[in-house]
This record gives C-alpha cells, structure tokens and sequence, in this order.
C-alpha cells in the first residue's frame, strides 16, 4: 500500500489570509453582528496561536473549533450554521493546483498498489478536492488529521490508515514532502518513507528521494525489488 500526502507532494495549496479574514468581516456583518475588523483578526490570531499550541502535541483541531474559538471572544454565537459559513468561505478561498503527472501517476500505481492519503490539516480541503476533481477514485482511503483530532507525525494517525485497510506496516509505503512530520511520522510507526525535496535542499536524509511525483512508480518498483 502507498500512502500519500496531499499539500507539498500532490497539490499546492495557498491562501490569502486578509481576503479570507475580511470575507469573514463581511459574512459577519451580512448576520447582523457589527464586529470590528481588527478586533476580529485578533481574535482569530489568538485562536491560530491556540492551534499551534495544539499541534505541538502531535494533536489537532478543526477548523470549526479554532473559529469558535474566536467567535467566543467576541461574544458571537458559536453556532454550526455560522461556523459552516466560515469553513465555506475558507474552501472558496483557498487555491490549489495539482502538480503536473500527478493523474497519471496515479493511474499508474492504482494499477498494482492500495492507495491512500494523510493530510495535516484543519480543513476537509484535501478530500472536497479529490472529490471534485474526481481523484478520489484512485484512493481506499482520504484521512485528514482534523478527522481524528490528530496529526502527523503522530503514529497514531497511520496506524488508524493501517487498520482500516488491514494492511501491516512492513506492507506500505509513506511519501511526503516534509521530514519531520512525513519521514519521521512513518519511520516511528514502522513504514518505508519516500521524501519529495522538489528543491534538492534536504541534507539529512539518505532514505529514497525524489524530486518529482512523476517519478514515484519507478520508485516504488525499485523497492518492491528490494523487498525480501
């Protein structure tokens, strides 16, 4: 089984921060809550530190939750409805675009391999995309760490992906772009890891590399020879 991450190995992903909070501004007004701009971007700043104080435990929370936050120092209501509104905008907000030969590659290791995906993340962006695009085709399995309140490189996250396939460790196969959560993360639960360094700048690393996804099924079958 392969396991793929999603921002940085198949897609890019960007976000103007401003535009969103100031499409939040607007959307908060349109319900008739007359919140001040910079009082709401602080609030949601004290909300992001909360985040970054969260996943330094190899923990996460979603999006909804870190906006409760800040809706809750404002005195707005927490409602699902309005936090719905918010994670919407953040979808239509949010931009991102595939690398190139990530259909074909796909095509190619769906032919042999289980696939799956883990993404660090606060959204469900990753698996509306895939959706979207129809990319979900190729995949068991879409997980992203908001669904489970954890995130990579906690283990806890690909031995969830393992056991919900029925797959061992010594079976599968991680590729990411980012050694500490990727490389780390499937190293600690006992899984083979591929690094995408699409800038050739990782040092540390004397594991299998690539610079491109592209090349990823060439990879793969080099260490499918190599198994015993």
């Amino acid at each position: 089984m392969i396991i793929l991450d999603f921002g940085g190995t198949l897609a890019e992903g960007s976000i103007n921060w401003d535009e969103y909070h100031s499409s939040i501004h607007e959307y908060l007004r349109g319900l008739g809550f007359n919140v001040d701009l910079n009082e709401l971007k602080g609030a949601i700043s004290a909300a992001l530190r909360l985040l970054e104080r969260v996943r330094s435990r190899e923990e996460e929370l979603t999006l909804e939750e870190v906006y409760a936050h800040a809706l809750s120092k404002l005195g707005i209501p927490e409602s699902p409805e309005i936090l719905e509104g918010i994670h919407g905008l953040f979808r239509r907000h949010f931009k991102t675009e595939l690398y190139p030969c990530v259909e074909r590659t796909l095509e190619s290791l769906f032919r042999r391999y289980r696939l799956a995906v883990i993404s660090n993340t606060m959204s469900d962006n990753p698996r509306v995309f895939l959706n979207q695009t129809g990319l979900n085709r190729y995949f068991d399995l879409v997980v992203c760490s908001r669904d489970l309140g954890i995130r990579k490189p906690n283990p806890k996250i690909f031995q969830h992906v393992l056991g919900r396939l029925g797959v061992e460790a010594k079976e599968a196969v991680h590729v990411g772009d980012e050694p500490e959560t990727d490389l780390q993360g499937a190293q600690r639960t006992g899984i083979k890891a591929v690094l995408v360094d699409k800038g050739g700048r990782t040092q540390d690393w004397s594991g299998p590399t690539i610079r491109s996804i592209c090349q990823l099924p060439e990879v793969i079958e080099e260490l499918s020879r190599a198994d015993p």
